[in-house]
C-alpha cells in the first residue's frame, strides 16, 4: 500500500512539474527532475507575437522608453506613434516612429479615436492616477480597437511569499520615498495593482478584458505544491461561502487569478476592447 502511494505521489509530482521536467531516479518517494526555472519570452516579445497575427493598422506605444518595441512594430508593417517623457531631441527621426514628448500624468497628446491598437507596458504602476490613464487610453482608441496593458504580477507565488515574509510585493520592495529622492533613478513603482483592480480601472474607462496572459512562467514554484494546494483549498472555501444568498460570487475572479499564468507568471498582460 505504501509503495502504491509513493508511485501515485511521484506521478502527481511530475504532473505538477509539467512536460519540461525530466525524471531522474534517486529521490525517495518522488521523481527528481531537471527543472527549467523559467519558461516563456520577454515582455515585448509576448505582445509582438499577438500583434504579428493581427491586421495592420495604427499603433500607439504609451510609455515607449527607448522605443525598442515601437521600432519592432514598424518592422512588422504597422504605422506607429509613441510617447513618453523623454525630450523629442533624443529620438531618432529616421526610425519610422512618430514620437511625441508628453507628461503621461497630464493626458495623451492625440485626438479621439486615433489608434487601432494601443500598447501600454509597465506604465500604469508608475503614474499618479491609474483611472485617468485608462480613460485616456479609451479616448484615443477606435471603437473596434485593442489595448494591451501590463503591470508586474503581484499575485504570483513568489510575490505572495515575499509579502508574507516582509510585507512588500515583488517589484515593490524598495521604499518609494528614498527611491524617488535618489538622483538618476528611473520612475518609481508606486501602485501595486492586482488583476482585480486592473480590470476595474479598465471597466470604469469603458473597456472590458477579453484575454489575460503572461510572458514568462517561473516553473520552479510548482515545487511549492503544498502551498499551492493551501491557496486553492482556501479559494474553494471562499467560493462556496460566496454562493450564499445576497453575497457576490467569487468563482469568476478565482478562476482568473488561480490560472497558471497568474500563479506563476512574472507579469500580467491583458487585452481589452471597448464595451
Amino acid at each position: 500500500m505504501v509503495a502504491n502511494h509513493a508511485v501515485a505521489d511521484e506521478r502527481a509530482f511530475q504532473t505538477l512539474l509539467g512536460p519540461d521536467a525530466t525524471p531522474i531516479h534517486g529521490f525517495p518517494g518522488y521523481a527528481e527532475a531537471k527543472i527549467v526555472p523559467k519558461i516563456g519570452v520577454g515582455l515585448h516579445e509576448a505582445v509582438v507575437r499577438q500583434l504579428a497575427l493581427s491586421s495592420r493598422g495604427r499603433v500607439l506605444d504609451v510609455g515607449t522608453g527607448s522605443g525598442e518595441l515601437a521600432r519592432r512594430l514598424v518592422g512588422l508593417g504597422f504605422e506607429v506613434a509613441a510617447c513618453d517623457g523623454s525630450p523629442a531631441s533624443h529620438w531618432n527621426p529616421g526610425d519610422g516612429v512618430a514620437y511625441r514628448e508628453c507628461d503621461l500624468n497630464a493626458g495623451l497628446p492625440y485626438d479621439d479615436e486615433s489608434f487601432d491598437y494601443i500598447v501600454c507596458l509597465e506604465v500604469i504602476e508608475h503614474l499618479d492616477n491609474p483611472f485617468a490613464l485608462c480613460r485616456e487610453l479609451r479616448r484615443v482608441l477606435r471603437k473596434d480597437g485593442n489595448i494591451y496593458i501590463s503591470t508586474p504580477n503581484i499575485l504570483n507565488m513568489r510575490s505572495r511569499m515575499k509579502f508574507l515574509l516582509d510585507g512588500s510585493f515583488l517589484y515593490f520592495d524598495l521604499p518609494p520615498l528614498e527611491w524617488g529622492l535618489s538622483k538618476g533613478r528611473p520612475n518609481v513603482h508606486v501602485h501595486p495593482i492586482r488583476y482585480h483592480e486592473l480590470e476595474y480601472f479598465l471597466f470604469q474607462a469603458g473597456l472590458q478584458v477579453n484575454e489575460v496572459f503572461t510572458n514568462e512562467r517561473s516553473t520552479s514554484w510548482k515545487l511549492a505544491f503544498p502551498l499551492t494546494w493551501l491557496i486553492r483549498s482556501y479559494a474553494l472555501h471562499m467560493i462556496r461561502r460566496s454562493r450564499k444568498q445576497d453575497r457576490i460570487c467569487l468563482q469568476r475572479i478565482y478562476d482568473r487569478i488561480l490560472s497558471d499564468d497568474l500563479l506563476y507568471g512574472s507579469h500580467v498582460i491583458v487585452r481589452a476592447v471597448p464595451l
